[in-house]
């Protein structure tokens, strides 16, 4: 299986943002397919989603089929995040908020909640003698101002009217595997995947194939027939009948 993705510098610069002609979602998608044989983490992924989301309309399902493959490169690099028991990194893209916003009794200011850190640790201070939880649930009002990654762009795609209710329906099975897979390796208490392959090396036969079916092991082939429609849209006046695996007729009302 081939996995995914660092952007070279080019989608770095703040210069390179695309006018939405038919060659910019063409060299868009190109690089994501290049881009798809190294790592792509959080940050990038979320990097290229506000770039694709800047770049101009002209076609909408190149448009939905674009961010439908940036969703698969992240529930890929979830699953390989899970597979190589990086829990916390995969947890960051499948459920974690990216940002949430405190808001404490009798102050003015906000505090944005650290990401990795239990809350009744990071305001001990002010909590005092205090049962936490107590304290917490009297003072504090969290808001999400950034949500995870996969719901997101899953919100996205379910929201535009034009990607098939078969994908969506497996996009969310996949997303509940690399739930199950973190929960397996968790509860098996596998601390990193050098430990995981030594346990599938002492395995019986029956043993491991218990335990690889109980990884996400995803591949890539949506991804790619995905970059294949795109271009035979792109390359065709039929765009809609090319890409009828994928995306559909646009709603009455087309959302952006």
């Amino acid at each position: 299986m081939a996995y995914w993705l660092r952007g070279d510098a080019s989608w770095e610069d703040p210069s390179c943002i695309c006018d939405g002609s038919s060659e910019r979602w063409l060299h868009f998608n190109r690089k994501l397919t290049r881009d798809a044989k190294s790592l792509l983490n959080e940050a990038a992924i979320a990097y290229l989603l506000a770039t694709l989301q800047r770049m101009n309309i002209e076609d909408s399902c190149i448009y939905w089929l674009s961010l439908t493959r940036l969703a698969e490169l992240a529930l890929l690099q979830a699953g390989v995040y899970a597979d190589s028991c990086e829990f916390q990194a995969a947890g960051d893209l499948l459920v974690n908020p990216r940002r949430i916003d405190i808001r404490i009794r009798g102050r003015s200011e906000k505090v944005v909640k650290d990401r990795h850190r239990c809350l009744s640790d990071q305001l001990a201070v002010m909590m005092g003698d205090d049962v936490p939880v107590n304290w917490l649930r009297r003072n504090v009002r969290p808001q999400i101002r950034q949500e995870a990654l996969l719901p997101l762009l899953k919100r996205m795609m379910a929201s535009s009217g034009r990607i098939h209710e078969d994908y969506l329906v497996d996009f969310t099975r996949r997303m509940g595997k690399v739930a199950q897979t973190i929960a397996f390796l968790s509860a098996w208490q596998i601390n990193d995947c050098a430990d995981l392959y030594r346990r599938i090396r002492a395995a019986s036969a029956q043993e491991e194939a218990f335990i690889l079916s109980h990884l996400c092991r995803f591949d890539n082939e949506r991804f790619m027939d995905m970059g294949r429609a795109v271009e035979r849209i792109i390359f065709s006046a039929d765009g809609i009948t090319i890409s009828s695996a994928w995306c559909g007729p646009p709603p009455r009302s087309f959302p952006v």
